[in-house]
């Protein structure tokens, strides 16, 4: 591996997923990097805490950073919007050819010696015959989308300043890349992700070129070091046909293989009826016309031979990249892609165990939308900055997503099923206080309601009892009171139970035990309800409402009219730490939303949009279409199953909300965030934790 000690580099696109580890491979070999860059995520904060320099900087406006090019030796040029995005092409070409150019000029302008940059394989094109693979010669003759377009673009760009400029430009071309680092999730590794989630039960010719990540990067880095001047380089991977594809990540992910062969016609025409069937809605069909044109009975297969003489490229069996990749996205369907990594330089000093202020924590239901909310809280603070005090914290988590998660030297993993009395018990030995998270809330059959709810909460709670852990509080719902009525469209403390349906009835036995042993004398417990879950870390149904809100039009059930608080997570997080030393909770349970509690549906929609910049145009769905959902959902359940979507459009008419008041009185509750500023938020943040600042490495 060539040393490069002491040298001078910058780096832009770094927050993304090969920029980062091409920045990591840079301080591996002693560089002194240079990341230039819009905001902070994870990648950049690991960097930052590794050794690197990070500058805010917008990379359209050259005078916020050519300075900072002053005696750069080299500059690596990889920040681009990697999409298969059909609708904002403007944006797409901005931050393509118009970033290359504005930032390779800037670069030369202010005479940095040699400049890397990050094209695609898409400007090569594919391949009807799998036995003639692209070279750095070649040009695609198809340029299916914006973001093709626009790399082709910033090729042409690249030539012409190297032809009038004799600039020392030299270019790389990655294939299909996988592997760590991607925190948005690339087009490769949404395809894994659909994947793992649905299968396919279908293939088509054609071929992919599956590339390493970290083999990718050393070749960025080579390329400087050992590339020629003005050289490209195809870094292509493991070719291999999509049926082959498929079907190895049917092995690793232990799915059926795909096994009804489509012609590409067929392909075609559906993709086409689809788009028709979705366009009145502004929504996108899983695969563009177009795209299925350019890409079926198509070879992205490439000839990597240049970068393999001359930079010493090497390529990893496909097995083993998509091995890690499931590893990765089965990570990112959990959550916990990222959670564990510090997004600020005094989280290393706070996660260390040294001093404790708060005794021993022990918390249920990570990986899950809270729970992960509240791991990252403890590591990185509020959306204020605000860190709890440092405390240990063991994690009881189910055995098979043990392997999911990697935090700081003071949480424990402790794997275990929360109905296993020995386990659980081994869990609480030296526990102080526990936050009840767990919870079934859609699952296919609705035993496990009733034995991960109801039955795993009682064998907790008589486990606290036995290992004289007292102080538990527990994560309700408002389906314990099921919905308002007429005479009471806004719950309040003094609300009577009416658990609705299986998951609300699961739920009420789970606090009803917990708070008649407490009434008994043999632990402290306290219960708090939420509503309508908001914020980060939300799960994909949670993602695919916020999507609805670009859609043309949205889909409203029911009137609008209705009522819905909301329980945005952070504020969950801060009610369980107000809580948790308030003896006047003890044996009560409490509202847990925003200030406001009687948003209405159609005011809910409204925010939303307006974070979004989407128009609110809504189509109301009658309330009888609910009814009868709720008639299906009960029908089902008479069988032991249950499915979310009919679950929740049943409901979806009804008022359910409730005021805070109590919570504010009994232990000084009040929301860190408000239903108005997370929609704000979501511009820059749809469902990922707001970045926060990072200060110089230690």
């Amino acid at each position: 591996m060539t040393s490069a000690t002491g040298q001078k580099v910058a780096v832009t696109g770094a927050s993304g997923h090969i920029g980062f580890n091409v920045a990591q491979c840079l301080m591996d070999r002693g560089c002194d990097v240079q990341l230039l860059g819009r905001r902070i995520n994870a990648n950049i904060a690991t960097l930052v805490m590794g050794g690197a320099h990070y500058h805010a900087v917008d990379l359209l406006q050259p005078a916020t950073y050519a300075s900072l090019l002053s005696n750069i030796d080299c500059l690596f040029h990889l920040a681009a919007a990697n999409t298969t995005d059909l609708k904002h092409r403007a944006r797409i070409l901005e931050s393509t050819v118009g970033l290359t150019a504005t930032v390779l000029d800037t670069a030369a302008t202010n005479r940095v010696k040699t400049i890397v940059y990050t094209s695609s394989v898409v400007v090569l094109g594919r391949s009807r015959d799998p036995q003639q693979l692209r070279s750095e010669t070649d040009r695609t003759a198809v340029q299916e989308s914006p973001y093709v377009e626009g790399k082709v673009a910033a090729e042409q760009w690249c030539e012409q300043a190297i032809a009038n400029r004799n600039l020392d430009i030299r270019r790389v071309y990655p294939a299909w890349v996988v592997g760590p680092g991607d925190l948005r999730g690339t087009p490769p590794h949404q395809t894994i992700q659909q994947f793992l989630h649905r299968g396919q039960k279908f293939y088509f010719n054609g071929g992919i070129s599956i590339a390493d990540v970290e083999a990718i990067a050393r070749a960025h880095v080579d390329t400087w070091l050992r590339g020629q001047p003005r050289g490209t380089y195809v870094l292509g991977g493991d070719n291999i046909t999509f049926r082959d594809f498929f079907t190895l990540l049917a092995e690793l992910s232990h799915q059926a293989p795909p096994r009804i062969f489509l012609p590409k016609w067929a392909i075609v025409l559906a993709s086409t009826v689809l788009k028709a069937g979705l366009q009145p809605l502004g929504k996108a069909p899983p695969i563009d016309p177009a795209y299925a044109r350019s890409v079926v009975d198509h070879y992205s297969w490439y000839d990597s031979s240049n970068a393999i003489r001359d930079l010493g490229y090497e390529i990893p069996c496909a097995r083993e990249s998509l091995e890690r990749a499931i590893i990765g996205e089965r990570r990112r369907q959990a959550g916990t892609y990222s959670l564990g990594q510090p997004r600020r330089s005094d989280a290393i000093t706070h996660a260390e165990p040294a001093a404790e202020a708060l005794p021993p924590l022990l918390i249920t239901g990570v990986p899950g939308w809270l729970g992960n909310r509240f791991v990252d809280i403890l590591i990185n603070g509020d959306r204020h900055g605000q860190l709890p005090p440092p405390r240990r914290v063991r994690l009881l988590v189910e055995p098979r997503n043990a392997k999911l998660l990697d935090l700081p030297a003071n949480f424990e993993i402790f794997p275990a099923d929360i109905g296993d009395p020995v386990a659980v018990g081994q869990a609480l030995t030296g526990i102080h206080t526990v936050f009840h998270l767990a919870g079934a809330i859609y699952p296919p059959q609705i035993a496990t309601l009733y034995r991960v709810n109801a039955q795993g909460t009682r064998n907790l709670v008589d486990q606290c009892i036995q290992q004289g852990v007292r102080r538990l509080l527990y994560m309700g719902t408002d389906s314990i009171c099921g919905h308002g009525t007429p005479s009471q469209r806004i719950f309040d403390e003094h609300t009577p139970a009416r658990p609705y349906r299986h998951y609300g009835r699961s739920k009420w036995q789970a606090e009803r035990y917990i708070l008649e042993q407490t009434a008994a004398g043999n632990i402290d417990g306290t219960s708090l309800r939420g509503f309508w879950f908001f914020g980060p870390f939300a799960p994909p149904r949670q993602q695919d409402f916020l999507d609805m809100m670009h859609w043309r039009r949205q889909l409203v059930f029911g009137h609008g009219k209705n009522y819905r608080s909301i329980s945005h997570v952070d504020n969950t997080v801060a009610a369980f730490l107000a809580a948790e030393n308030a003896p006047a909770t003890y044996g009560q349970w409490y509202w847990i939303g925003d200030l406001k509690p009687d948003y209405t549906v159609d005011e809910i929609y409204q925010l939303l949009c307006d974070g979004l910049g989407t128009p609110f145009r809504p189509l109301y769905i009658p309330p009888w279409v609910c009814g009868a959902m709720r008639t299906v959902d009960a029908v089902m359940g008479k069988f032991g199953c249950l499915h979310p979507t009919l679950h929740g459009i049943g409901k979806f008419s009804f008022d359910i909300a409730g005021e805070v008041s109590a919570a504010q009185r009994d232990f000084g509750y009040e929301p860190v965030i408000s239903l108005p500023e997370y929609a704000r938020s979501l511009a820059t943040s749809a469902t990922n934790p707001q970045p926060v600042a990072v200060g110089s490495p230690r």
